[in-house]
């Protein structure tokens, strides 16, 4: 069976464009693509008057370690994250370039102060390493590291 559909995490801010500059010094984004509101946009969506909405952003995607995520700005000005959902970056230790990328990440996330690393990167009962960690927005994510042959083998 083919399926060609997916499901991406969509991320809002109350600054997208802060927030993609962060994830692309400290999480090595890549593949960034930012579209700002434009004017037509800006008043359907009723944005103040006095707010420079070429710095707001419409939808934006980015790469963390090949992982697409999306965002944009909180149009809607909820600021509160319910935290309720955790972004799961899995990895395959049998590719040894992602094994690599997603290491040195990890050392790196482990030396910036805007994160806080919840769970050290460490070997879990199911045959993963696992480390769960929250950036300065308040999005919890977790690497996991795993042989996906041996997860394939097993079922």
């Amino acid at each position: 069976m083919t399926v060609h559909s997916a499901i991406y995490p969509y991320l809002t801010f109350s600054n997208t464009k802060e927030a993609l500059d962060y994830y692309k010094t400290v999480f090595n984004a890549q593949d960034i693509v930012r579209l700002p509101v434009t004017k037509e946009a800006a008043t359907a969506m009723h944005v103040p008057n006095d707010v420079d909405f070429s710095q707001m952003t419409m939808h934006a995607v980015f790469t963390v370690l090949g992982v697409w995520l999306y965002a944009s700005d909180n149009f809607e000005q909820n600021q509160s994250l319910t935290n309720s959902t955790r972004l799961l970056i899995d990895i395959d230790s049998d590719n040894e370039k992602e094994l690599t990328a997603a290491q040195t990440l990890y050392q790196q996330l482990t030396q910036e102060p805007s994160v806080k690393i919840n769970m050290p990167l460490a070997d879990q009962g199911w045959g993963a390493k696992l480390a769960m960690l929250t950036d300065k927005f308040g999005v919890q994510w977790m690497l996991q590291i795993r042989s996906w042959s041996k997860t394939q083998n097993q079922n």
